[in-house]
């Protein structure tokens, strides 16, 4: 017996120093059994984490900086509160007035007011439900139950998973879109990404596989994870955020064949527009600076079916509206069955638009007295022409649009607004949510025009073909096209450029719009033979004019026909020409046979 365990001894010694001889040879294969033999044993301890607040949304996994504040209040009364801003989605905007301290919710079904004292006020009906809610560093909280206990309300599409044992809570919005993956194999959910960065980097390096005691070298994470489906953010090119089923939050690495699901949003919000005109839509605006036209003198527009005459202007902060309303005017549209969108703009004062917008108060003024005068005049729509507006208002300015929207559906009233194209500058461009805006609305008028602005420093088109198709096309990607109106000018620029006086080998460029028939009466009296331009689709002319290099890019029926055409090629509703009056007879008809 004895001398059997000598030579079972002897010969596990002379495997072993086989297999260390070879594994000396074969390097490759010595890394790869200490790497298995690193993920056989695996051993771990679990770290306790501090419970956090967390939201996963179209974003992904969002641990909110406050949550040392909510957990607190959680820990009182057991009551959950969440930020806010996670109930925005496609038709849903809030806005938090530090004015009179009050809250504002809209969304497609519901317009919501939460008080100071937390009073709600839903679709303008005072009830009897009250919603705690409160600022933190200007950040708004509501509480959770008392958003979902009221049987008129709804939740926004937030849910509340089941706190578990590890006390992180965790808020999801089911209206987002939200990427899983499934986790078959055991895998070590890392505290933070420096965590699974040192894990990985471990596994793969020689000094630390050849060290035998690291083998059995303990892992701190939150958690092992296996069989389950985690929602993940993908922070990196080699690391996931991940929230498991169990509310634990940590990070993974990915991997090149990882393959994710995406969980579609429950509900989408219903943009449908109430209005479908069976024709394409013709509007001009009529501007009216310090009196009405006599529409005796309005030559015949064939095919105008919508006019929106500038009659409204936002006078001060306090959403006090300014009118030089025409009832001779109303009388003949109305006789010419012609609708009336009539325009209300901000009088492009960007201080007195920033204070309007941040004033619930003013806002709710506004837009009483905007429904009340298209129900005193029969209006059948109102056209926000918002200008020079803060790029730091943008929310703001697409929660007053979402507000009007609400009571001119209620009212049975068109709401159109008119923006610039998507790009450009901050306060003139950037500042219009155009995918949001143009869910909200019924039309958008989008103004393809000023390609090359009063003040700008070269000379050019007011609209060229490919600028105009370029970034209609771009807009029709994010806004539904049978929503999208194209807007057309009757102006042209009159450059003139001079040398400078102060700088070598510069021109100064100066300009002034002017209508068709001025134009022409330049044509005519310098005898000017324009040229076609193939690429920008406009007729050209130059000429001198005293010391001033004189450049003109043509606008005529022919220019405007050719653009009308896009209307068909993409599919929208109709065109909005500024302005009336620039025009000469020939444009209407012009534009008509292209549409018609």
């Amino acid at each position: 017996m004895k001398k059997t365990f000598i030579r079972i001894f002897f010969l596990v010694l002379a495997l072993v120093f086989m297999a260390a001889v070879i594994l000396s040879i074969n390097v490759e294969m010595n890394i790869k059994i200490r790497r298995k033999a690193n993920e056989i044993l695996r051993p771990y301890e679990v770290v306790t984490m501090q419970p956090k607040v967390y939201f996963i949304g179209a974003e992904g996994v969002f641990e909110d900086p406050n949550s040392m504040v909510l957990m607190d209040r959680y820990g009182q009364g057991e009551r959950t509160f969440m930020r806010l801003s996670w109930i925005v989605s496609e038709g849903i905007t809030y806005h938090v007035d530090s004015n009179s301290n009050q809250i504002n919710i809209v969304s497609d079904k519901h317009y919501v007011s939460i008080d100071s004292n937390g009073k709600l006020n839903l679709n303008d009906q005072q009830t009897e439900n009250a919603i705690e809610w409160f600022l933190v560093d200007d950040i708004a909280y509501i509480s959770y139950e008392d958003l979902v206990k009221s049987e008129q309300l709804e939740s926004f599409g937030i849910e509340l998973r089941e706190v578990t044992e590890n006390g992180n809570i965790v808020f999801e919005n089911l209206w987002h879109e939200r990427k899983t993956i499934d986790i078959d194999d055991d895998v070590f959910l890392m505290p933070d990404e420096e965590s699974l960065a040192a894990y990985n980097e471990n596994r793969y390096a020689l000094n630390f596989l050849y060290d035998l005691k690291n083998i059995f070298l303990k892992e701190s994470v939150v958690n092992e994870l296996k069989n389950e489906t985690v929602v993940i953010e993908q922070v990196s090119d080699w690391a996931l955020k991940v929230v498991s089923e169990d509310n634990y939050v940590g990070y993974i690495a990915t991997n090149e064949n990882q393959e994710f699901d995406v969980l579609t949003s429950t509900e989408k919000f219903n943009e449908d527009s109430l209005f479908v005109y069976d024709d394409p839509i013709i509007l001009t605006w009529e501007a009216v600076y310090s009196y009405n036209p006599n529409t005796e003198n309005i030559i015949p527009m064939k095919g105008v079916n919508v006019l929106s005459p500038t009659w409204y202007e936002l006078s001060d902060s306090s959403g006090n509206v300014s009118s030089k309303v025409s009832t001779d005017y109303i009388g003949w549209a109305n006789s010419q069955n012609i609708e009336l969108w009539v325009l209300v703009s901000n009088a492009f004062d960007i201080d007195r638009t920033h204070e309007f917008l941040h004033d619930a108060n003013a806002r709710k003024r506004f837009i009483d007295f905007m429904i009340s005068e298209a129900k005193r005049y029969g209006f059948e729509g109102i056209n926000i022409d918002f200008e020079n507006v803060y790029l730091e208002d943008k929310d703001a300015l697409t929660h007053f649009v979402n507000e009007f929207k609400w009571h001119t559906k209620n009212q049975g009233l068109v709401l159109s607004m008119d923006v610039t194209i998507m790009g450009g500058s901050d306060n003139w461009s950037k500042c219009y949510d155009h995918s949001k805006l143009g869910k909200i609305l019924d039309f958008m008028i989008v103004m393809t025009y000023d390609e090359y602005w009063a003040s700008s420093p070269v000379s050019g088109p007011v609209a060229s073909y490919d600028w105009v198709y370029k970034h209609t096309l771009l807009l029709t990607e994010v806004v539904k096209p049978e929503k999208l109106i194209l807007g057309l000018p009757t102006y042209t620029r009159v450059w003139r450029e001079r040398p400078s006086t102060s700088v070598a080998n510069v021109m100064i460029t100066k300009s002034s719009a002017i209508g068709m028939e001025a134009q022409n009466n330049l044509i005519e009296k310098y005898e000017l033979v324009p040229m076609w331009d193939d690429v920008d689709k406009l007729y050209y002319a130059t000429f001198f004019e005293e010391d001033a290099l004189v450049k003109m890019w043509i606008e005529n029926a022919e220019t405007l026909s050719v653009r009308s055409d896009i209307v068909n090629q993409l599919n929208l509703a109709g065109v909005g020409v500024w302005r009336r009056g620039y025009e000469t007879q020939d444009v209407w008809d012009a534009i008509y046979e292209v549409l018609y």
